[in-house]
């Protein structure tokens, strides 16, 4: 039984390394668009955002199963990795292996509310140590670096992330 369901704003996220990416914090989230030197295309970034979590309620440690990643990408990006961490311990791995295994990548508007697309179900429920967060990365997919130095189309919003706690 749901005890207690935790977001935050998506303009909490934070960049692991920054460079060659344009970053803009709004009151629906943080947009993120690739820069580039025309002809080289950028190599993408790790993001991360921290979930409010409610360890203990009423003595009882809490646990999680179902975590949420709401964003929306253009047609030249996307997200192709996802880590979930508990404290400094990663309790989930979704990863997007370029040229073999893309069943990780999520691409599309997953950004008004929770779908397939954008939750994230744990193999088993998982007791809640120290505090949640998501990482991913960023990437490139297919950008026009003929442009002269953004694609409209090399972009992530993200707008919430969450999760279940029981």
């Amino acid at each position: 039984m749901l005890k207690h369901a935790s977001w935050t704003n998506g303009n909490a996220l934070v960049l692991e390394e920054p460079n060659n990416i344009l970053v803009r914090h709004w009151g629906w989230g943080t947009e993120m668009q690739f820069t580039f030197t025309p002809g080289m295309t950028p190599r993408g970034t790790w993001c991360h955002i921290a979930i409010p979590t409610p360890v203990i309620i009423n003595d009882v440690r809490m646990k999680v199963q179902n975590v949420f990643l709401l964003f929306k990408t253009g047609q030249h990006a996307s997200i192709d990795n996802i880590h979930i961490y508990d404290g400094p311990k990663r309790i989930f791995a979704r990863d997007a292996v370029p040229g073999g295994n893309i069943s990780a990548r999520r691409t599309g508007d997953h950004s008004q509310g929770v779908d397939a697309q954008n939750m994230f179900t744990l193999p088993t429920p998982h007791e809640v140590s120290l505090g949640l967060s998501i990482s991913f990365t960023f990437r490139p997919v297919a950008l026009n670096t003929t442009l002269l130095t953004v694609d409209p189309e090399g972009k992530l919003l993200i707008t919430a992330a969450g999760a279940d706690f029981f």
